[in-house]
């Protein structure tokens, strides 16, 4: 079965099609798509979902809240699945019985884990082929993220499927997924660039116009659409000069905002330093230095509170 292909993403969406009929044919396969934030993988693990309709799919997505909770996402994955856990081989139930806070004691070894999340999988895939899509993985907790692609890596002939999106620029993540097969996506082609700007632009859009976006965007979908609507009719039309920078539009702007704040404090204070000066706001530029050289100086995050100083050894003269 395929479903209509996304425009400009032809090629990857033969490729899905591909990924799901292999499953739908009794094999198995892993993929893993990797791009910048807003480059299409969620739509192309849309465009995988209604391909493998006749099959069965499940469907887990990062979020970063829980990124420090040591195998949420496996567990939401496998959640469906659970009436099963009876009918696994007695360490790898007690494993993932652990893992799941559904006994007491300590978490056993993330190879059994692994391993019973594989056999799990492949018993519902038995009765129906079964494709896994995990969007977001860079969100994905660590274990969670390593169990599955433990089981990725061990598919044969399950009638099982399991695929990755991943932004390229997160190196843990990409380094999980390590050994399997990657799909790069990367900017729309011109014409599909073009075609998205006229359908997404409040107004006329200049060719000019189109181009400088376009090719300030590199053809990032989001990207063309959130900058199109940071800019007036008039801009779009070339009757008004656009700014020497595009608006990134909120939705960039949070996610590298949120990207940000994962930073160090030094190091956030050094990009406001940078942003400054690059600006041209002289203002910000000397307080992001300032705040720069105090985190610097301190060795420690700022807001970080000190512990109770110990008192100096009094000299012989009893001064400090």
């Amino acid at each position: 079965m395929t479903s209509e292909a996304l425009a400009g993403r032809t090629v990857e969406c033969r490729l899905l099609d591909e990924f799901t009929g292999t499953v739908r044919s009794g094999l198995s396969a892993a993929l893993v798509l990797v791009g910048e934030a807003g480059i299409g993988k969620t739509r192309l693990l849309d465009h995988a979902a209604a391909s493998a309709a006749d099959l069965q799919v499940a469907r887990v997505s990062g979020v970063e809240p829980e990124r420090g909770l040591a195998f949420a996402a496996l567990h939401r994955l496998l959640r469906p699945f659970l009436e099963r856990v009876e009918k696994l081989p007695e360490p790898q139930r007690a494993a993932l019985a652990g893992a799941f806070g559904l006994t007491s004691g300590a978490v056993a070894d993330l190879f059994l884990i692994g391993l019973a999340a594989l056999t799990l999988l492949a018993g519902a895939a038995d009765e129906r082929p079964l494709v896994c899509l995990v969007d977001d993985a860079h969100w994905l907790d660590r274990e969670s993220l390593a169990a599955l692609a433990f089981v990725a890596r061990r598919l044969h002939a399950d009638r099982l499927g399991l695929l990755f999106s991943v932004r390229g620029d997160e190196a843990g993540p990409a380094a999980a997924l390590a050994g399997l097969p990657t799909l790069t996506v990367t900017g729309l082609p011109a014409e599909a660039a073009h075609d998205l700007l006229a359908r997404s632009a409040p107004g006329r859009v200049a060719p000019a116009v189109a181009e400088r976006i376009i090719a300030d965007t590199r053809g990032n979908p989001l990207a063309l659409v959130e900058l199109s609507a940071g800019l007036s009719a008039e801009q779009l039309a070339a009757g008004a000069p656009l700014p020497d920078r595009l608006p990134l539009g909120r939705r960039l702007e949070e996610h590298f905002l949120g990207r940000a704040r994962l930073l160090p404090a030094a190091t956030q204070s050094l990009l406001l330093l940078a942003a400054g000066r690059a600006a041209g706001r002289r203002g910000t530029a000397v307080a992001g230095g300032r705040a720069a050289r105090a985190a610097t100086r301190s060795g420690r995050p700022r807001g970080r509170r000190r512990g109770p100083e110990r008192p100096r050894p009094r000299s012989r003269s009893g001064t400090r």
